[in-house]
């Protein structure tokens, strides 16, 4: 039963990070034309806000928080908070790149978390641990 939810939990985190990857590389084709017009923006916006929800989900789902060496915030809201890019000034796109990189580390970091839980419980053997029940409750007995 765990592993199945396990199971279901690394499906939609690597659904969500593709939805991410796709997400930064429409940014990037955004920000990366000289002028940014307001129906890039736009899309840019309409496509944060079903990330946003995508992600808010994900994050209920999941029960998981965002407290790294030195840093106190989540990389993903970090992102998602932006409501515009047209008026971003170098070192806002800078901050926003490098919230990017966080955020990937921080996503892959929670996704191998999961696998390794996974992988664990898989290697749980029940029977083992009903016998070590056993002989620890008659050592407690004597």
């Amino acid at each position: 039963m765990i592993v199945k939810k396990l199971e279901s939990d690394i499906k939609d985190l690597r659904s969500f990070l593709e939805f991410w990857e796709k997400f930064h590389s429409m940014y990037a084709s955004v920000v990366s034309k000289e002028i940014v017009t307001k129906e890039d923006e736009l899309k840019f916006l309409e496509t944060k806000n079903l990330i946003s929800g995508k992600y808010e989900a994900l994050k209920n789902n999941l029960e998981f928080n965002y407290v790294p060496h030195g840093r106190m915030t989540d990389p993903v809201d970090e992102i998602l908070v932006v409501n515009n890019i047209r008026l971003m000034s170098e070192h806002s796109l800078k901050k926003m790149d490098d919230d990017w990189k966080d955020s990937y580390v921080f996503l892959n970091k929670i996704l191998e978390r999961i696998k390794d839980n996974k992988r664990r419980l898989e290697a749980f053997n029940p029977i083992g641990v009903f016998f070590k029940r056993i002989f620890e409750k008659k050592r407690t007995e004597d």
